[in-house]
């Protein structure tokens, strides 16, 4: 179990050692800056361009559930933030292959009320979208979110244990968390998805220089939580290792 710390004042740069990261000889305004995506958007501010992606998600979410096929709020655990939604196409069958996704936010933001952007291309395509919800900072922690989205996956495989294979997608902090499935012991779930695919959009994997960070903040990791990317530990080259053997 990772404890959770934040010690004040931490030097960033780490001394001038040949072999350390190019992230450790960064200022903590350069590592901010770095570590804020929104303030790289070009043709929109950063406020402006989070208003329009806010706006964007809750549009197509609406449109998503406006046809009808979907089923809301459907809990996957005991608690009150263990809850998705699912999706279905026109012709549903027990042989339906899964989209499964996991929102961004750097663990502290970000919702599946406002992430059904993928839904209705996929849907029109016989494919079912499942979108997941977990515990977000400061009330969920990693070893959590990463539990939850374990047991979300463990619940689409029992629900439809006939599917065609279980896609898992995450965007940002989500795309961490499905990284993490990699490294998951299904055989102590006693169930095993039938996962076929990983679509890891803009993820965040090194977590350590995210503790240097003003998003820190809400998250609190410890150095050795952090290094080891929450439950199970995930190491870079463990990660490139497994996603090469899924023909990546």
């Amino acid at each position: 179990m990772c404890v959770w710390w934040y010690k004040a004042g931490m030097d960033v740069s780490g001394g001038n050692h040949r072999h350390e990261a190019p992230w450790k000889r960064m200022s903590k305004e350069e590592l901010d800056n770095q570590y804020s995506p929104s303030r790289w958007v070009v043709r929109l501010g950063a406020e402006e361009a989070m208003r329009t992606y806010s706006q964007i998600g809750n549009e197509v979410t609406k449109r998503a559930r406006a046809t009808g096929r979907s089923l809301l709020n459907v809990p996957y655990g005991d608690g009150d933030g263990e809850k998705l939604d699912i999706y279905l196409p026109e012709a549903v069958s027990e042989a339906m292959p899964f989209l499964v996704f996991f929102h961004g936010g750097y663990w502290q933001s970000g919702s599946k009320d406002t992430s059904a952007f993928m839904v209705n291309p996929l849907t029109a395509q016989g494919v079912a979208v499942v979108i997941v919800a977990y515990d977000i900072a400061p009330k969920g922690t990693l070893d959590q979110m990463v539990d939850q989205v374990t047991q979300s996956i463990m619940f689409v495989q029992k629900q439809y244990p006939g599917n065609q294979g279980i896609y898992l997608c995450g965007h940002s902090a989500g795309a961490h968390l499905a990284a993490m499935m990699l490294l998951a012991d299904w055989t102590k779930h006693g169930v095993t998805p039938n996962l076929k695919g990983f679509f890891l959009l803009s993820g965040v994997y090194d977590l350590e220089p995210i503790m240097h960070t003003s998003e820190n903040a809400p998250l609190l990791p410890a150095l050795h939580c952090a290094k080891e990317g929450g439950k199970p530990p995930l190491k870079s080259s463990m990660i490139w290792t497994t996603l090469k053997s899924f023909g990546t």
